[in-house]
């Protein structure tokens, strides 16, 4: 079985699996994921102005998305 999931697999495969995990990821976590989220958590972080979109905990719902942006 592991040899069967470490060979490389075709793309009309990976591709769709790749893609349903960001779906899958903001409905069973509720978690947003992708670098739209990573840059609000930056601009939230670094911006301290009184745009209403920026007012939120970014420290509480930020840190494993920076992390993210951090390794890519």
């Amino acid at each position: 079985m592991i040899d069967f999931l470490s060979q490389p697999w075709p793309w009309y495969v990976a591709g769709p699996l790749i893609g349903l995990i960001v779906p899958a990821l903001l409905l069973l976590g509720g978690k947003q994921f992708g670098v739209s989220a990573n840059l609000r958590h930056i601009c939230a972080a670094i911006i301290p102005c009184g745009i209403e979109f920026f007012k939120y905990d970014w420290k509480k719902s930020g840190l494993w998305n920076l992390t993210f942006i951090g390794v890519s």
